[in-house]
């Protein structure tokens, strides 16, 4: 398979099929597009690239209606630099700039956006399956360089790898995983206690889920999910994660829809987004992003964050994306509606950039920014009614 047919494919594969970056190239590559390891990760590398340069792509094509073969050829031939509208350069459709322009002006939109060409990984240490400094240790032996957390030890943050993260040890063996640091704050915000009881909304794959449990072995979390699939991949996952079967209890459903005896003690909301704030991981998202997606979700999450606080009294309500519409604005309703209070725990409120300024309580909301926190973009929130106080 020649590199034009490649990333034709792989171009078809997001946009008409609207599939992630890694889904749309396993499609594509069928195993027949590299004879080595090396050269497909080297292929994987480049069709990052293309698929992020998709809308810059369009905007320098002269055709009206390009094909994707089209699109290919010029990419190979470096035809992505001549336009000089910004949402152009940066490659992202034009009412998401102006969007992200009018929330963080010109210069910090373009530092964000840019700041999401490059992927960050980080690594969650599995104290499950063994101590922290073990693992250390393990990713040191093989090459890995790395920094620890300072706020978040268990969090490390590869600076350069001698391979594919999935190839290490000690990610293969499930002592360490692939977590976004945004997705460890999300957790830390719940400050689960010994006993308690947690509820998450929306749980597949069981990353959070599973990250509850390694801090508060004690604690029992009901975790829900709307796709049978899901959960049959998360319960495998939780048995090689080291999660006790005792601990978690998997419950097949609409959220929106649950009713339970007694309220627990706590309710991780990790809700349906946009992700937004994930284009670093999926650079498709940037090619296929909608106003008419981000609407669809704020509405979902409305639902579910009124659920959840029918279940208790301190519930964590977080998404992966950048836009208000997916955070403050869902926010802002819940306030006129509810009597809960905003809070940012201690340890956090010198770390968490506020929310958009142009909303009141925005001090009392955390946002993390991959220009800033070296993370995806998240929105992240911890309400409370008076009781829980």
């Amino acid at each position: 398979m020649n590199k034009v047919d490649l990333f034709a494919k792989v171009l078809y594969e997001v946009i008409e099929r609207r599939v992630s970056l890694d889904v749309a190239f396993k499609r594509a590559c069928k195993r027949r597009c590299a004879r080595t390891l090396e050269e497909r990760e080297k292929l994987y590398q480049e069709c990052r690239k293309l698929v992020s340069d998709y809308v810059k792509l369009k905007c320098v094509v002269s055709k009206r209606s390009p094909s994707y073969r089209d699109l290919a050829r010029a990419w190979i031939s470096g035809k992505t630099s001549n336009s000089s509208e910004p949402h152009c350069q940066l490659s992202v459709s034009k009412w998401l700039y102006e969007r992200i322009t009018s929330l963080l002006g010109s210069s910090g939109a373009e530092t964000m956006l840019k700041a999401f060409e490059e992927r960050t990984w980080w690594l969650r240490l599995n104290t499950l399956k063994a101590p922290e400094e073990r693992v250390l240790k393990e990713l040191e032996a093989e090459g890995l360089e790395f920094e620890v957390h300072s706020e978040i030890p268990y969090m490390v943050r590869v600076l350069k790898s001698p391979k594919p993260i999935r190839l290490l040890n000690p990610v293969r063996e499930f002592r360490a995983l692939p977590q976004d640091l945004a997705s460890a704050v999300s957790v830390e915000f719940i400050d689960v206690r010994p006993g308690d009881v947690v509820v998450d909304m929306c749980a597949a794959p069981g990353l959070k889920t599973s990250l509850i449990v390694m801090l508060e072995e004690s604690a029992r979390v009901i975790a829900f999910d709307i796709s049978s699939k899901r959960l049959r991949v998360m319960r495998q996952l939780l048995k090689k994660l080291g999660v006790p079967e005792n601990s978690v209890q998997l419950a097949l459903a609409d959220s929106r829809f649950i009713n339970l005896v007694r309220p627990v003690d706590k309710v991780l909301l990790d809700a349906p987004c946009s992700n937004s704030g994930s284009i670093d991981k999926d650079p498709s998202i940037k090619a296929t992003l909608t106003q008419g997606k981000v609407e669809f979700h704020s509405n979902r999450q409305l639902e579910l964050l009124l659920k959840s606080l029918e279940l208790s009294d301190c519930v964590v309500y977080t998404t992966c994306s950048i836009l208000p519409d997916e955070g403050e604005d869902v926010i802002e309703k819940i306030v006129k509606k509810t009597s809960v209070k905003l809070v940012v725990p201690p340890r956090f409120r010198s770390f968490c950039s506020p929310g958009y300024p142009s909303y009141g309580f925005s001090n009392n909301v955390c946002r993390l920014y991959p220009h800033i926190h070296k993370s995806e973009g998240f929105f992240i929130s911890r309400l409370e009614r008076p009781q829980a106080l």
